[in-house]
């Protein structure tokens, strides 16, 4: 899949996640319902966002399965006040993660997952030459 392989800048960056959160209030508000397709939305856009940073896709991945984990498994395992205590955390570190991902500057020059995106909006990513 071409969109997971290049880089991303941040203005792109925080668009698709401004989009997403709004689909998410939107669906929340007037329908009533959760919208976990934009979860999914945001883990793609964090993919070539962090490669953009030098990082691998696998650090989006490793935190929505640590996420995951916690919501459909801890409370199972972990005693139900301290459950609510660690939802809480999860939910305060997720936005920190996201805007953290959103205002660090990618790299300047090019690195193993390509060379740097241009400025201003561009949804398709700069993919590698020899991808």
């Amino acid at each position: 899949m071409q969109l997971l392989k290049g880089r991303i800048n941040r203005a792109s960056y925080w668009v698709i996640v401004g989009v997403a959160i709004a689909a998410m209030l939107v669906a929340s508000l007037v329908f009533r319902r959760q919208l976990p397709s934009a979860l999914v939305v945001m883990l793609i856009a964090a993919i070539p966002r962090l490669h953009d940073l030098g990082r691998t896709g696998w650090w989006a991945g490793g935190v929505f399965i640590a996420l995951m984990a916690l919501f459909f498994g801890g409370g199972f395992v972990i005693p139900p006040q301290a459950y609510q205590n660690t939802l809480g955390v999860a939910v305060l570190v997720l936005p920190v993660l996201l805007s953290a991902l959103g205002g660090l500057p990618g790299q300047a020059a090019d690195n193993a997952f390509g060379p740097p995106p241009p400025k201003g909006l561009s949804f398709k990513p700069v993919i590698p030459t020899g991808a």
